[in-house]
């Protein structure tokens, strides 16, 4: 028995995981037979010793296309749904390498110029002068070297889904310059995405996600990919999870927005990443100009992502030396997703590895993507304990983790409510012009908030008239009660001051 088979056979017998569902890839040498077989094995002891993470949606692409595409696990522990090659998982900001070669592809064909500004696409909007509406442009917003920071838009589209057109374009006038990060400079964040798409969809009179179906998923021929539809994707969506917890916040079509917005399948993905190959090797596929547009850094960089460094980012795509030679990747996460995609021309070969887990899946799949290149790179062996050593800190780190997060929990159970007020006085709705309304709910003594799409149990914090909350799974905030004249006025939170509305 091979060592692939032999893990597989040992995975089964544990129980841990279910043996990998792969997709049948023909025409490979021996040498990629040799890696398959190690990569197999390899992630399948890794997910044993793992056995918190719930599932891997796993490809591997050459020029020509995939060489393996799997998925390894539960996309859906409650209900026993093997993760396979065609599952679609949340791809989250890699989304933007997608929604950067629409964008190209668009400017290709004159209907867009990325030169365009601001001022030009919102003529109406009144910008401060600060915020250089006539000097931002395109391009500035697609390579997050825009200067601004916005209110409440990035939360809105990504989380709690309580928008409409009318109120992103009054918050597009609400725009301010980012002191950290003038215009030029690179600072990552959705904002720009999310400002590009607004933009362009009301010139074009067009969603993002239909011109990204138009320009990119129907040319390349992704079907097992989405953007929008979720209740009814043709393929089966991969539940997201804390470890062994399920999470309540998974998306709908309300918060699929332009910079994570997207679930895909290893077998689609694997396609994605050999049209990319292909491109930079003087290839043909669909769009292959527009992608080596994307590929071509806007911004220069001096940063690092583990092992990976970035030295510039183009259209959605980081670049940066990786054992001497230059690696394009587009990484992601959001509330119990982790999405890895990255390609390696010098090697022609690719890798996308994405986990439905916010917890040991987060680092797991950089790990699993360094070993596939090293595998190549330095060799077998040398690879081995490359990833080897990763795991070993990934564990003691998840361990450390793990204690801290159970010692956390008691703590919080020990804490006493400092509410000077009865509980009713407590709810009712509280706005803000930016983020929309914060309701603070419940019966009895439990208190509960609600934000859109999000909600979360009021815990007992230290001090007076303040609670703790987790409306994000696994990102803790305070919410401090204004009282004012024996009356609950407003709430301060991390995004400002709510005000009493009903």
């Amino acid at each position: 028995m091979s060592g692939a088979a032999a893990a597989a056979a040992g995975l089964g017998r544990a129980g841990a995981l279910p043996v990998p569902a792969r997709r049948t890839v023909r025409g490979l040498g021996d040498e990629e037979r040799r890696f398959l077989g190690d990569f197999d094995a390899w992630l399948s002891a890794a997910l044993r010793r793992f056995a918190s993470v719930p599932a891997l949606s796993v490809a591997v692409a050459r020029r020509r296309g995939a060489i393996f595409a799997a998925g390894y696990g539960l996309a859906d522990r409650a209900r026993g749904v093997r993760a396979d090659a065609h599952t679609g998982f949340y791809i989250a900001s890699s989304t933007k390498s997608f929604v950067g070669l629409a964008f190209a592809r668009l400017a290709e064909a004159g209907r867009i110029d990325l030169g365009w500004t601001l001022a030009r696409l919102a003529p109406e909007v009144a910008f401060a002068p600060e915020v250089r509406a006539g000097e931002v442009t395109l391009e500035h917003l697609l390579s997050h070297s825009h200067g601004l920071v916005s209110a409440g838009i990035e939360f809105r589209l990504a989380y709690t889904g309580e928008h409409d057109p009318a109120t992103l374009w009054r918050l597009l006038g609400r725009l301010r310059p980012n002191p950290k990060a003038p215009l030029g400079t690179f600072d990552y964040s959705n904002l720009g995405y999310n400002v590009a798409a607004l933009l362009i969809e009301r010139r074009l009179g067009r969603s993002w996600q239909a011109l990204l179906e138009a320009e990119v998923l129907r040319p390349l021929g992704l079907a097992e990919t989405i953007a929008r539809g979720v209740a009814h994707s043709p393929v089966f969506l991969a539940r997201p999870y804390a470890g062994e917890r399920p999470l309540y916040l998974a998306k709908t079509d309300a918060i699929m927005q332009s910079a994570g917005g997207m679930y895909a399948s290893a077998a689609d993905m694997g396609h994605w990443l050999g049209c990319h190959l292909a491109a930079e090797e003087g290839g043909r596929p669909p769009a292959a100009a527009a992608m080596r547009r994307t590929h071509t850094p806007v911004v220069a960089l001096d940063q690092s992502f583990g092992p990976f460094a970035r030295t510039g980012y183009g259209l959605g795509w980081y670049s940066g030396g990786y054992r001497g030679a230059t690696l394009y990747h587009a990484f992601g996460s959001y509330t119990g997703a982790r999405a890895h995609t990255s390609f390696l021309p010098a090697r022609d070969l690719a890798v996308a590895i994405f986990a439905n887990d916010q917890e040991a899946g987060f680092q797991l799949v950089d790990i699993a993507a360094a070993y596939a290149y090293d595998w190549f790179l330095i060799g077998p062996e040398a690879a081995a304990r490359a990833a080897g050593a990763l795991l070993d800190r990934l564990a003691d780190a998840a361990a450390r983790q793990a204690a801290a997060r159970t010692a956390d929990r008691a703590r919080r159970a020990a804490r006493p409510w400092r509410l000077g007020l009865p509980r009713a006085a407590y709810r009712g709705r509280f706005c803000s012009d930016d983020y929309g309304t914060l309701t603070i709910g419940g019966d009895g003594e439990r208190l509960e908030a609600r934000m859109g799409l999000l909600r979360a149990d009021l815990e007992p914090f230290v001090d007076p008239e303040t609670a703790r909350l987790e409306l994000i799974p696994g990102e803790g905030e305070v919410l401090r009660f204004v009282v004012e004249g024996g009356a609950v006025a407003a709430l301060r939170t991390p995004r400002g001051e709510f005000r009493r509305c009903g």
